[in-house]
C-alpha cells in the first residue's frame, strides 16, 4: 500500500512486497530476521515522519497570509 505523500526517491513498491521480499530472503537465525524486520520499519516510520513534516510545512506556507 504506497502512499504519494513524499518526494523521496526510495520508496518501494509497496510494505506487502517488501515484507514478503524480507521474509523470504534468508536469514541466519530468526534474531537476525526481527532485526531486519525492525529496521525496515524505523526506516519507513522515519520517512513517514519527515514527509508529514514536508507537507504539514507546504500547507502552512500556502495558508501563510502575503504581504
Amino acid at each position: 500500500m504506497a502512499t504519494r505523500t513524499s518526494n523521496l526517491p526510495e520508496q518501494p513498491i509497496d510494505t506487502y512486497t517488501r515484507l514478503a521480499d524480507l521474509l523470504r530472503s534468508p536469514a541466519p537465525d530468526r534474531e537476525a530476521l526481527l532485526d531486519r524486520l525492525y529496521e525496515e520499519l524505523l526506516t519507513r516510520e522515519s520517512k513517514a515522519y519527515a514527509a508529514g513534516w514536508t507537507d504539514a510545512l507546504t500547507e502552512a506556507r500556502r495558508a501563510r497570509p502575503r504581504g
